[in-house]
């Protein structure tokens, strides 16, 4: 009992999904449920419109994104760092609900320092910081918005995974997220090889950042980079965006006369009664209707049956002689 509520705490075997032994339950939406029907106001949500890279190269991983937070149509700080420490080797960056985000962040570092405690101190893998996320995401639901980028290296390698608020995840060598992403990833597709040093994977996730901040309002601020290395070393790097944005590589030109023409059909337009016709596709001109009875005839024969002008009734006794 909650201020004279009644919460669903007293019924543990109610509903499995509701109060399981996964530790989570709905009992704290249906109480706010009931307080707001009561009248008490709900306090806003905080929405981080954002941009993220991440992009694996030959040495390692970098994350980057950029250090506006926002808060509706205001500004709160122009100096947020976006990109949170889960381990020394792992690094993760989210956008959606401020809250759920450093919830999410806190309680994922938690438990990889508890499993790395567990296991004798040993370097937590990245698939292992992943997987608890992805875990912890499908077990609420989807009601805990946030999107992560999780990147880093261990023993096999470096890696880098796009883990979303439903629980689903994708590995790959390059991925964006936020409100700005599609200006991003188009960047990333256009410039990104597997071959990419630390000098040019550091541009291309500048340049990324930077134009997903130019075609989003909630995006801005500087660039945060962090550069996890294969052989765990991090260095964190901050850069100002270029008043020119860069733009892509390989766009579309089509020049004039590219397009090859394989065939022609003109199709004749019959003009209807009264209007006058016009010229051929042969230059010759067509007789105008109503000229005279043979041109009148030749344009009758010559009109569909759909386009001629309905005829009038006759009723049954018009046309008969008087007395027959």
């Amino acid at each position: 009992m909650f201020n004279g509520i009644p919460t669903l705490m007293q019924y543990p075997a109610r509903s499995p999904y509701l109060c399981g032994p996964s530790g989570f339950s709905f009992d704290n939406c249906l109480r706010n449920k009931r307080l707001i029907e009561n009248g008490l106001s709900e306090p806003n949500r905080i929405n981080t419109g954002t941009t993220l890279v991440g992009i694996v190269f030959d040495g390692g991983v970098i994350i980057g994104a950029e250090s506006r937070a926002t808060n509706g149509n205001i500004i709160p700080s122009k100096k947020s760092r976006k990109v949170c420490e889960l381990q020394t080797n792992i690094f993760a960056s989210g956008a959606g609900v401020a809250r759920d985000t450093n919830a999410l962040m806190e309680l994922t570092r938690a438990q990889l320092a508890l499993h790395r405690m567990n296991t004798g101190f040993r370097r937590v893998p990245v698939r292992c910081a992943n997987q608890m996320m992805r875990q912890l995401l499908f077990r609420f639901n989807g009601n805990m918005q946030a999107n992560v980028i999780i990147g880093g290296v261990d023993a096999s390698g470096a890696h880098l995974f796009c883990t979303r608020f439903d629980g689903t995840t994708d590995p790959a060598p390059f991925t964006s997220l936020g409100s700005g992403n599609l200006s991003a990833m188009s960047i990333l597709e256009s410039r990104w090889s597997e071959d990419l040093s630390e000098k040019s994977a550091c541009a291309l996730a500048c340049d990324a950042v930077a134009v997903g901040m130019k075609n989003d309002l909630n995006s801005g601020g500087m660039v945060n980079l962090c550069i996890v290395r294969r052989d765990f070393s991090v260095q964190w790097e901050e850069h100002f965006p270029l008043k020119d944005s860069p733009s892509r590589t390989n766009r579309m030109t089509i020049k004039p006369g590219c397009t090859t023409v394989l065939s022609t059909i003109v199709h004749q337009v019959v003009p209807w009664q009264g209007a006058p016709a016009g010229p051929k596709p042969g230059g010759s001109q067509c007789p105008v209707p109503g000229s005279g009875r043979a041109s009148r005839e030749e344009e009758a024969r010559r009109r569909p049956p759909s386009l001629s002008p309905p005829g009038a009734k006759r009723w049954k006794g018009e046309g008969r002689e008087e007395g027959s």
